[in-house]
């Protein structure tokens, strides 16, 4: 097994802490949770990621640095489309199963969104104006948020 991509995988990832795998860490304007991710490698130098508490979510790069990267921005975006639809975001599983070609496991913390809150704000009317006719009406809030999130 020398050299090989399981060999590898547990030479990039050994050490990692689990031990606090299943504790929500929480600040105040958002949960972050970590979930389990199956390794996977196609034989030809790519390497594959998928998450069992998140069937369909997958990603793939060429090394295990990006694949982390790669897997972590597939959660979070995963995660925001179910929460745009209102899907209940699944609590991680304590553990996971090695299954078919999974080479190895590997934690992954992704941001979970928060419920809506109405607020008042006062704001520049012209500014106001100019995201309404860039981003329409019903789309004020949505650009603030997106925007306070890029920004914190």
């Amino acid at each position: 097994m020398k050299n090989s991509p399981a060999s590898n995988f547990f030479e990039i990832f050994a050490g990692l802490p689990i031990d606090t795998m299943h504790e929500a860490t929480e600040t105040e304007d958002e949960m972050k949770q970590t979930y389990w991710a199956l390794v996977h490698y196609d034989g030809t130098g790519d390497y594959g990621i998928s998450f069992p508490d998140f069937p369909g979510c997958v990603s793939a790069a060429s090394t295990m640095t990006e694949l982390v990267e790669m897997g972590t921005e597939a959660l979070n975006f995963h995660i925001d489309g179910m929460h745009e639809d209102g899907d209940q975001i699944p609590v991680p599983s304590p553990a996971v199963e090695m299954i078919d070609d999974a080479i190895g496991i590997v934690a992954i913390t992704a941001t979970i969104p928060g419920k809506k809150r109405r607020i008042n704000l006062t704001l520049d009317a012209n500014l106001i104006d100019q995201i309404e006719a860039k981003h329409g009406k019903r789309h004020v809030s949505g650009f603030l948020e997106e925007a306070a999130r890029r920004a914190l």
